[in-house]
């Protein structure tokens, strides 16, 4: 795309060099994280006022997950539920679905854990959303027979093979950020993701006083997380407002400006656009500032998932109305927990799925908010 006006050229080039520069959607290629804290639980938001959405609890330990009353039951494991020997030095891998600076989040919380735990930590990470290249990987570390495998599934069928044979052979399989609920893994720690969508809908239904036509942008249409947001979007902005687009970037930054791009062109009357993973945001926000868009800003009302710099940079500028912003550092704590509490026996079945919950921000509590 190029485009002219007021004197300036403006290329996607230019657009990715100015995502890049400013730090936030370079995280998207070479990633970055955040801090750590501990999230509060509270009712979900059906407003763009700022209010924490976390419709199951977090619990910090096995203890306190056994008495959590928010936290649901897993599926039933067909296989043992794997331990080791008492003074086995235990490895905990985790999977993410790629580099990506949200993953950034995870991995530093999970190193965190193991690092007060005394345990060994291994982060494998694939390039790209390859659902191929994520299933070789986590292959790769069963031959390695770590004693734990926590993964976030590029696509939840994708996975179910080789949690089984990990299941089988005696290595605890879980699943964090985004589940494979039909597969053998023990538990699954993450956002209760259409809790999130719907808390995202009524968020959006507020700031267009509950009518208008929206348009989703999503990360991979296989994602089954991303899929639960767009569901529960679709239940928490009401009868009265249309969804008439979704859109995909494969949580990829070039494809995240062409499908911005080409969202907006075709759909001029729109009223909101939702983005459901965290790359959406910081490329629609980019594009907005371009000469051929910038008159929407502030008319088109945008909510985002997750808190890269350049969504909080937009929230600032007025250009994103809310994010949801989940509580990835927690992830990647809790699954090292329970994960050692289960091989060492401490923590005993039947295991609950634990939601670590999400955030609504806005600029009003853009410096305040914790993940």
């Amino acid at each position: 795309m190029e485009t002219r006006g007021h004197g300036i050229r403006w290329t996607r080039r230019s657009m990715l060099r100015s995502l890049v520069l400013g730090g936030a959607a370079a995280s998207l290629l070479a990633a970055c994280g955040g801090g750590q804290a501990t999230p509060t639980p509270a009712a979900p938001a059906a407003s763009p006022t700022p209010a924490a959405a976390t419709p199951t609890a977090a619990a910090a330990s096995p203890t306190a997950a056994a008495t959590a009353a928010a936290a649901t039951p897993t599926a039933a494991a067909a296989l043992p539920v794997p331990t080791v020997a008492p003074g086995t030095k235990i490895t905990i891998a985790m999977v993410p679905k790629l580099v990506h600076p949200f993953f950034e989040d995870v991995r530093k919380g999970g190193e965190q854990k193991a690092k007060e735990l005394g345990v060994e930590f291994q982060w494998v990470a694939p390039q790209q959303a390859d659902p191929a290249q994520q299933v070789s990987m986590i292959e790769d570390l069963i031959r390695k027979k770590v004693h734990a495998i926590s993964i976030s599934p590029n696509e939840p069928k994708s996975v179910e093979p080789v949690i089984a044979e990990g299941m089988r052979q005696g290595i605890l399989m879980m699943t964090f950020d985004a589940d494979s609920p039909e597969s053998q893994r023990v538990m699954y720690i993450g956002t209760d993701n259409k809790a999130a969508g719907k808390t995202m809908g009524e968020t959006m239904a507020k700031l267009l006083n509950g009518q208008g036509k929206v348009g989703i942008i999503t990360g991979g249409l296989g994602a089954l997380n991303l899929n639960q947001r767009i569901e529960g979007f679709r239940e928490g902005v009401g009868p009265n407002i249309e969804v008439v687009d979704v859109q995909a970037t494969d949580d990829d930054l070039q494809k995240g400006l062409s499908v911005s791009e080409a969202m907006l062109r075709a759909h001029p009357d729109l009223n909101g656009i939702a983005c459901v993973s965290a790359t959406g945001g910081p490329t629609l926000a980019q594009v907005l500032k371009s000469p051929e868009f910038q008159d929407r800003i502030g008319k088109l009302v945008i909510v985002a998932f997750d808190d890269l710099e350049e969504t909080k940079r937009a929230i600032e500028e007025g250009i994103i109305a809310a994010t949801m912003v989940q509580r990835p550092v927690q992830m990647g704590i809790l699954t090292v927990q329970w994960a050692y509490d289960i091989l060492t026996g401490k923590a005993k079945p039947p295991f609950q799925n634990i939601d670590t919950g999400v955030t609504v921000v806005t600029k009003e509590n853009l410096n305040s908010y914790t993940k």
